[in-house]
């Protein structure tokens, strides 16, 4: 189906002025709220870890590393600040594609926008065009390759270097090139989940996605059509997946508008069990001590992934257990990042919740690959109480607003930035076209003047 070559030119071809205004406003929060998910995480130990082990400079370098107040290589700094990105997971995701789409392309996209000095148009259609790359994919590949793949890792190295392409001006050979580069430095599994290593998944792919559009730019060559033939990598991390998902619709329906603001900050796989478990308690007043059992039915995918820690020993594993994620919403009425520490993990209050709960494949959900969760809450007085979620807040179809998105951002920026600086960036990203890039970077780098 030509897929390699279409995708290709479609990037190389398209302009800003071909997308519609509404995409184009949409990656603007896209680009917001990864920059509020980057400033918090850049204050984690696992991003202290990796930006360790870089050389940088306060004053010199090309490209800033997010809340760190240095620079480095834009290479290491796509690194860093993927690794930041992902680290408090409250990054977007999308559904159909199992996928967090800014978590890989946007990092590259700022490191290598900032070293070419490029403007806030030219990260608009980067990142349009990222997105459209890596979720088409996703959807394509998934559910089997969710078995074993991380595809934030995956098909995020196909996002960025499509990103990072359109930055670089790569022409239609050595943009198909590029993915076939790509194609060789993919990487991610799911076994890290719940561990300080997940947070590599998305770092290395956006690190990977800059690789491979400099060396393509360098004029380094491999097959032009590597997402067509038999043995590409398409066909080695999935089962019969479709190859017209890929390419039907490209620049006519952009995936971009599909995606899913979080607001939990745990596993999207989670979400859809705490907005029940909040609506149940919020609406009847349930208080933990009422408590005597708490049924929670998902989808397998979610048993999977979320189901398997019942008592999480670290802020990591914590946001890929289910269990502890409910035992929270009742506990604090929320799942914000401050619920996340290894005292409020081990309270005596929490465990005993936990004891309570019970995980469950529950057939209204078996057949959904993200969201979907029934819970019943039963209290000692024999009394039942149901909540059944579909679409999570922060869903397309259960959207946040604009403001709700504005005051999330706050929240999580205020971790490494001062008021002024924060307001600051909501207007450059509100006014991106009139900005350069490094006008951004410079402030989400937290410098003091």
């Amino acid at each position: 189906m030509d897929i390699t070559y279409k995708l290709s030119k479609f990037i190389v071809d398209t302009r800003l002025s071909d997308i519609p205004d509404n995409v184009k406003e949409h990656a603007k929060l896209c680009i917001l709220d990864w920059l509020g998910s980057a400033l918090a995480g850049s204050k984690t130990n696992v991003a202290d870890i990796v930006a360790s082990i870089l050389n940088y400079s306060t004053d010199y370098g090309e490209s800033s590393i997010i809340g760190m107040c240095r620079k480095s290589s834009c290479l290491y700094a796509s690194l860093v600040n993927g690794v930041s990105g992902h680290a408090v997971e409250m990054d977007d995701i999308l559904e159909k594609a199992i996928i967090h789409p800014a978590a890989p392309l946007l990092p590259a996209s700022l490191a290598v926008g900032e070293k070419l000095d490029l403007n806030g148009e030219d990260l608009i259609l980067a990142v349009i065009l990222g997105y459209e790359t890596e979720i088409r994919l996703g959807i394509a590949l998934n559910p089997s390759h969710y078995r074993f793949w991380h595809t934030t890792g995956t098909c995020g190295t196909f996002g960025s270097t499509a990103s990072v392409g359109k930055l670089l001006n790569l022409d239609l050979k050595s943009m198909m090139s590029a993915f076939g580069i790509a194609g060789t430095l993919a990487s991610g599994v799911t076994y890290v989940f719940g561990t300080m290593a997940k947070p590599l998944n998305p770092g290395i792919a956006s690190m990977n996605g800059v690789l491979a559009g400099l060396l393509a730019m360098r004029g380094l060559k491999t097959i032009e059509n590597s997402l067509d033939i038999e043995n590409s990598y398409l066909n080695a991390v999935s089962e019969g997946f479709d190859p017209g998902i890929i390419i039907d619709g490209l620049g006519v329906n952009y995936e971009i508008l599909n995606n899913i603001f979080k607001v939990h900050a745990s596993c999207g796989h989670t979400h859809a069990a705490i907005d029940a478990t909040l609506d149940i308690i919020k609406r009847y007043g349930v208080e933990a001590d009422d408590i005597k059992e708490v049924l929670v039915g998902v989808y397998p995918i979610a048993l999977d992934k979320v189901g398997e820690i019942k008592y999480p020993e670290t802020p990591e594993e914590a946001k890929f257990s289910l269990t502890y994620c409910i035992a929270s919403a009742i506990l604090y009425k929320r799942v914000g990042i401050d619920e996340f520490t290894v005292d409020k993990i081990n309270d005596d209050k929490a465990i005993e919740l936990i004891n309570k709960i019970r995980v469950y494949v529950d057939e209204e959900c078996r057949g959904a690959r993200l969201g979907c969760s029934k819970v019943k809450i039963v209290t000692w007085d024999g009394k039942e109480y149901v909540s059944k979620v579909d679409k999570p807040r922060g869903y397309p179809e259960n959207p946040l607003t604009k403001d709700e998105l504005v005051d999330k951002f706050r929240i999580l920026a205020s971790k490494a930035l001062d008021e002024k600086a924060i307001n600051e960036i909501i207007y450059i990203v509100e006014n991106l076209e009139e900005y350069n890039i490094r006008d951004l970077a410079g402030l989400a780098s937290a410098c003091k003047e």
